[in-house]
């Protein structure tokens, strides 16, 4: 969906003052950021940009895999063709065909890449291949050839060889691996900004001076996602140095702090999940004590995507530091600085409402706590209305139950209607069909304080589940409850504020928590 909050800022160049070291601000569009030069961009450039998306992306990689794949069926076949001495005309044009074919694609890489092409050992190494493969389709088709394999006995063993050093060209499957694990990154990374140059094509960008966000998406094998790690910690320390720490948000994926030199705090964040609230405090003093040991120190934060757990640290980070006065501004400029709009209008800033809410309570804490935890305020859970029920599973509530909790513990778990599928408390249930409302209460739970979180599931197989295998759910804090109730509207609930799912949770969904406090 697109960011309520985004609105399009105007490039600004790179500052050249940088001590060899290029730093970007949020606002910048670039094509590398190792170039030290102008982000403002002519035609070609942009020309080149969406070419070398096109070229990267995995599926014209796996369309070339393909190719690929059938150009050494060929080759082997007409190989052992050529030393029975049978005709293999058909398949050699063939082979002339996928060679021009594969010419086309690294000139176009060339074109994409410009010099940079030329700054890669197996980009080379794949020209050079790929030339001699042409060339020898070319002699092979040769009428001269032909006539000396008929004329003369002693040189019908030329086309011989030269389809044996035809076989040369499957040495580029070491290239092709490449390719396509760089299509993989894109597919996974969408429309996220980019480091590319001097040979580096990572999830990573710059959203301030000193604030970096970047992400190891890789799927699969535990190799790609070393391979992610041991790039991005090549760049940063070609980049920064000394001068980098790095913020690891994942609580589901570990690897070695080695490759980062140690320098890596970890923070447990479950995907599409909020901080717990003092860890926000932990994390913004952290980052302040580093950036006031020298002036050049940079943080770089990631989790997997790099976009919903990392948006929020960093939007803190914002506020702490003072590049941001509101959680409205730092949440807009993460999300300016994450999206390249050349290739998309997706959001790709903070992931879910409940971690926005968080950072807007983190705002609080700075502003009217003095960044310190807010009063502790216990409350009893007392009734949840939620309104625009009809729409949601069987139209009355009795298909949802839900449960209650926070990362240390789960402290309940509650059904609606008698269900023999799931055994756990009956609440009262109240469905006003007028009202299109269900009121739910007598919730034997015991007193709530700090981060809480709610989850809703359905037994309504047309209710679809999203992120955390559920219908929805949020996160709150209870220091930050006003007047003993909060109201969530259908974008303010994770999962129903994504519009794919807007058929089921339509317009006038709601959530209202009514509280008692606890004396």
């Amino acid at each position: 969906m697109d960011n309520p909050l985004y609105t399009a800022k105007q490039s600004t160049p790179i500052p050249e003052d940088s001590d060899g070291q290029v730093k970007i601000s949020f606002g910048e569009t670039v094509l590398s950021v190792d170039d030290p030069k102008s982000v403002k961009q002519t035609s070609f450039d942009l020309f080149q940009y969406k070419l070398r998306r096109l070229i990267e992306s995995i599926g014209f990689r796996l369309a070339i895999a393909i190719l690929f794949i059938s150009d050494l069926i060929i080759i082997i076949v007409s190989t052992i063709l050529g030393f029975k001495d049978k005709d293999s005309h058909v398949l050699d044009i063939v082979s002339l065909i996928l060679s021009v074919i594969f010419m086309l694609d690294i000139l176009l890489r060339i074109v994409a890449q410009g010099r940079e092409f030329f700054h890669k050992k197996l980009e080379i190494l794949d020209l050079v291949v790929m030339t001699a493969g042409l060339v020898v389709n070319i002699i092979i088709m040769s009428p001269l050839v032909e006539h000396q394999q008929g004329q003369i006995g002693k040189v019908i063993v030329l086309p011989r060889l030269f389809r044996v050093f035809n076989l040369i060209r499957t040495i580029r499957i070491i290239r092709h691996r490449e390719h396509v694990k760089t299509g993989s990154r894109h597919l996974v990374g969408q429309n996220k900004k980019r480091t590319i140059g001097n040979g580096f094509d990572l999830d990573l960008c710059c959203i301030s001076d000193r604030i970096i966000a970047m992400s190891f998406p890789s799927k699969g094998t535990d190799a790609f996602f070393r391979n992610d790690i041991v790039d991005v910690s090549h760049y940063l320390d070609l980049t920064y140095g000394d001068h980098y720490r790095v913020y690891n948000l994942c609580s589901e994926r570990y690897y070695n702090t080695a490759y980062f030199h140690n320098r890596v705090e970890r923070i447990l964040i479950d995907d599409h999940n909020v901080p717990r609230l003092n860890d926000l405090i932990r994390m913004a003093d952290s980052v302040t004590a580093w950036f006031e040991e020298n002036e050049k120190n940079v943080i770089a934060v990631h989790c997997k995507g790099g976009k919903g757990r990392t948006g929020t640290m960093i939007s803190v980070a914002l506020l702490k530091t003072g590049v941001c006065q509101t959680a409205e501004e730092a949440l807009t400029l993460f999300a300016e600085g994450r999206t390249d709009l050349r290739h998309g209008k997706q959001y790709q800033g903070v992931e879910t409402p409940s971690q926005t809410r968080y950072v807007g309570y983190y705002e609080k804490i700075l502003h009217v706590y003095n960044h310190q935890m807010p009063p502790t305020k216990i409350l009893k859970l007392k009734t949840i209305v939620i309104r625009g029920i009809a729409s949601v599973g069987n139209g009355d509530g009795s298909d949802l139950f839900f449960t209650v909790g926070n990362y240390d513990e789960l402290l309940g778990r509650f059904q609606l209607a008698p269900d023999s599928r799931v055994n756990i408390s009956l609440c009262k249930n109240e469905h006003n069909k007028e009202e299109d409302t269900i009121t739910i209460s007598d919730i034997h739970l015991s007193p709530l304080k700090g981060d809480v979180k709610i989850m809703f599931f359905s037994t309504n197989k047309k209710v679809p589940k999203n992120y955390d295998n559920c219908a929805f759910y949020f996160w709150l804090n209870t220091s930050f409850i006003e007047n003993n109730s909060l109201l969530l509207k259908r974008e303010e609930l994770d999962n129903p504020h994504k519009a794919k799912t807007w058929h089921i949770f339509q317009e006038k969904f709601s959530v209202l928590l009514v509280f008692d406090s606890e004396v």
